[in-house]
């Protein structure tokens, strides 16, 4: 036969209550690394904050509607190339990318532009290294070319900086000549020896690569516009398949620096229906390619794989029906042709196209093949898409773990101090009741615990301060729903019920309140979580996460251990329970009554 209402069976309660900590504990102990710890943010271990700085081509500041979609393109990056913990958030025209822990450096390559496309090679050199401003000669033999077939293209490692055209210079430049001024007395003997189409694109070139003198937004604007000038004018490859100007391809090649370590103000501004002057990204050979005949956004996929055939790791590039039946025709057009894949205005590979290839498309990594890490971020950089802008990182900082420390130790001890206030107040004013209270508390920081170490391993949540200010928090709400119901059983007691009878009735009648309650706060954490960003929405899950929790503990523990009191003749002593109070009150409430009663009545 059922209780009557408001009457439970306690021991299936606390046994329920029981297994589901079990079973969390299970998880915690017999999943992921074992490590019963939750995974801390940047601002708790320490980690890199890393600020992208956008660049348009005109130098005018970039529209909200492209910040925001880049933002969005960068989080996906984050979320799939296994940097957990990490934020990505708006900060006027700039991206801030957070990185807790070792991984701060990878977040330096989040905002690259990825640009993926395919150009035909119309000339090629080798560079010797280091390199002149008048070198390579276009008439120097090319690097031995890699071959293409069903598996293709040999890249250097994806994610190196592109080059910036003046900052590449010899380690023992050579004097110029003698009638040429001396640098820094007259115009710079690169900038003299650049064709007429480059002149003012070298010479920005060259002040950009100077600490001292910063290009203006207006400067930036204008290298952009130059470079493209210089470096994609349609007589170095004309698509009408006229005879290209030799002369002006020379003298192009000629100011191109290369190799790693350098910025291209070209990234993610190039024309894809343009000839293009571009190194590869080694710096080993320098290249003028024709207009773009196919675009990466036409890969449906790319996933990186151990090389069977070889050392490393490889990346395996499917197109899309369209662009499967473009990259077939072509290679089955231009057999014995070099075709080049152009990552970010650098060429990835330029492999000699030996036939037809009708399947998917492999980039192995030279000798010795990719590395597992740098498979992977070329495959995640080509699977995801371009951005609509282009970015630079303006500034990287590093918090120490030791800062992380102090103030992991600052909120402990203000969680501490106001935990023990709690404690304190329901020890004295409730006793038996506080006690209770405090079990409670404890169980449910047990629970909690546990989920933060479990949601930390299933979906990267990190605990930052903000979140332990939401747990701090969470405890006045925890300790406000016993309040409710302790309440509610002196106000039963008042009225002349026994502490047994009085605990179904007061729980019937405090639930509604208690549930109301929670529920406006776990919708005030929701509607919080959804509009917020960076360490808010922290703050919001914790809380949202804690009200949750708190409705768990107080129907399966707290109540039942209330109950399991009022049955005991020991624990329900009005001395002990705390309730005596109450016991004085509604004795004196019948004496009154009682007296009132028995007074003569007035005719």
């Amino acid at each position: 036969m059922a209780p009557p209402v408001g009457q439970i069976r306690p021991g299936r309660y606390l046994a329920f209550f029981v297994a589901i900590v079990a079973i969390l504990y299970a998880l915690v102990f017999a999943t992921g690394d074992r490590k019963a710890e939750p995974k801390l943010g940047i601002d708790l271990q320490g980690g890199t904050r890393v600020s992208l700085t956008a660049r348009t081509e005109t130098g005018e500041p970039p529209s909200q509607e492209s910040l925001e979609l880049s933002r969005q393109l960068i989080e996906t990056r984050v979320n799939n190339t296994g940097v957990s913990g990490a934020e990505v958030v708006l900060d006027g025209n700039n991206l801030v990318i957070t990185v807790p822990g070792t991984n701060g450096e990878r977040a330096k390559d989040l905002g690259q532009t990825a640009q993926l496309r395919f150009r035909p090679v119309v000339q090629a050199a080798a560079l010797q290294q280091p390199q002149q401003p008048q070198q390579p000669q276009p008439t120097q033999p090319p690097a031995a070319p890699p071959s293409a077939g069903a598996s293709d293209a040999p890249a250097t490692p994806q994610g190196r900086p592109a080059p910036n055209l003046a900052q590449d210079q010899p380690s023992t430049p050579a004097p110029p000549p003698a009638d040429q001024p001396a640098a820094g007395q007259g115009e710079d003997p690169r900038v003299a020896a650049a064709p007429e189409t480059c002149k003012e694109y070298v010479r920005l070139s060259v002040q950009n690569s100077d600490p001292n003198t910063p290009l203006t937004a207006e400067e930036n604007g204008n290298l952009i516009s130059e470079g493209k000038k210089c470096r994609q004018d349609p007589r170095l490859a004309p698509a009408d398949g006229s005879q290209a100007d030799q002369a002006l391809q020379q003298a192009v090649m000629s100011v191109l620096t290369c190799g790693p370590g350098q910025i291209d103000p070209l990234v993610g501004h190039d024309d894809p229906t343009l000839p293009l002057a571009a190194c590869d990204q080694e710096g080993a050979e320098v290249f003028i390619l024709g207009p773009s005949f196919l675009e990466g956004t036409e890969i449906s996929d790319a996933n990186a794989n151990p090389d069977s055939q070889g050392a490393g790791y490889l990346v395996t590039v499917s197109f899309k029906s369209a662009g499967q039946d473009v990259w077939a025709n072509y290679t089955r057009d231009h057999v014995q042709e070099r075709a080049a894949f152009v990552l970010d205005t650098q060429v990835v590979s330029a492999p000699t196209i030996q036939g037809a290839i009708a399947g998917d498309t492999t980039i192995t990594g030279g000798q010795g093949g990719f590395t597992n890490a740098e498979a992977t971020k070329l495959a995640n950089v080509l699977k995801f898409g371009s951005l609509p802008l282009s970015f630079e990182a303006s500034e990287a900082e590093t918090v120490s773990a030791t800062l992380g420390l102090a103030s992991l130790e600052a909120g402990l001890i203000a969680g501490g101090i106001g935990l023990a206030l709690v404690f304190i107040y329901c020890l004295l004013y409730y006793r038996l009741l506080g006690v209770l209270t405090i079990l409670s508390l404890v169980l449910s920081a047990g629970v909690v615990y546990a989920f933060l170490v479990l949601l930390g391993r299933w979906i990267g949540f990190t605990l930052d301060l903000a979140g332990i200010a939401g747990f701090i928090i969470a405890i006045g709400i925890t300790a406000d729903s016993f309040v409710i119901f302790f309440e509610r059983i002196k106000d039963e007691i008042r009225e002349g019920r026994t502490f047994r009878s009085a605990v179904p009735r007061a729980w019937v009648r405090s639930r509604r309140t208690i549930l109301s309650a929670d529920a406006i706060s776990f919708l005030a954490s929701a509607v919080l979580y959804v509009l917020a960003v960076g360490q808010v929405k922290g703050f919001a899950f914790t809380l949202g996460m804690s009200t949750v929790l708190d409705l768990i503990v107080v129907f399966l523990v707290t109540h039942p251990l209330v109950v399991l009191a009022s049955k005991s003749k020991f624990l329900s002593n009005s001395k002990l329970s705390g309730l005596g109070a109450a016991h004085h009150s509604a004795a004196a409430t019948r004496a009154t009554k009682a007296a009132g009663a028995a007074a003569p009545k007035e005719v």
